[in-house]
């Protein structure tokens, strides 16, 4: 990892404080599995590898414990958050709740230009043998749903979502690196934005509702083959 230049950052445009800076991160690598579940986490590890001092670092990994993503470990200072199998069922049965009915919220309201845009990220052709390519996809595909739960016009409920999103891509990102998908992937939501753009609520909920259902028993199915071994 490269020391974080706040200099340079400033410059490029980015106006982060150095700690939100490290604080997201951490966050991101714990999101794309970078950091594994239960990998501990140091302070002097962390700013070592930033370039910076101990005090964003130790400011860094008390807003990221604060917000599930790091747990306290005696002696050993932090650990990623742990991902067993009821974290993952959890996530799941909270996205059937809240993503369905901001599809619904959205629908006959959002841009196409912007959906087709952000889609157009999800179809290419990614190799996930490739790190980096697979977390390209991941969050170009969450950034298709958050999209959508922004454009509901529920503020509350597209900051759920988000939140779920964030959780769902370790889940995500875990069951692609234990499943047997050939290397080359890609996937489109054409047909969604079709129905997102005519207005059609009821089958704008009624498609999101089955997709994530079909994620979850993917995943389950994944876990089941691994006997249970694929959460730390």
């Amino acid at each position: 990892m490269n020391a974080i230049d706040p200099v340079a950052l400033s410059e490029a445009g980015d106006s982060r404080p150095l700690q939100r800076l490290i604080f997201d991160d951490i966050k991101r690598r714990v999101i794309t599995c970078d950091l594994l579940p239960g990998v501990e986490v140091t302070e002097k590890a962390l700013a070592d590898s930033y370039g910076v001092t101990k005090a964003p670092i130790r400011s860094a990994l008390t807003r990221l414990t604060e917000a599930g993503w790091l747990v306290s470990a005696p002696r050993k200072g932090h650990v990623v958050a742990p991902l067993r199998l009821h974290d993952v069922v959890e996530i799941f049965d909270a996205r059937e709740l809240i993503e369905p009915e901001t599809a619904r919220l959205c629908a006959g309201r959002v841009s196409k230009d912007m959906l087709v845009q952000l889609n157009n990220a999800c179809t290419r052709e990614y190799d996930l043998d490739d790190m980096e390519a697979k977390r390209t996809f991941l969050l170009a595909n969450a950034a298709f749903h958050v999209a959508i739960g922004r454009a509901s016009g529920n503020s509350r409920l597209a900051l759920m979502l988000e939140q779920l999103h964030e959780q769902s891509l370790r889940v995500l990102y875990l069951s692609i690196s234990a499943s047997d998908r050939s290397a080359q992937w890609r996937h489109g939501h054409e047909g969604m934005i079709d129905v997102l753009v005519s207005g059609d609520a009821q089958e704008a909920a009624s498609r999101t509702l089955a997709g994530i259902r079909r994620s979850r028993q993917a995943v389950l199915d994944i876990v089941k083959q691994r006997n249970g071994a694929l959460f730390v």
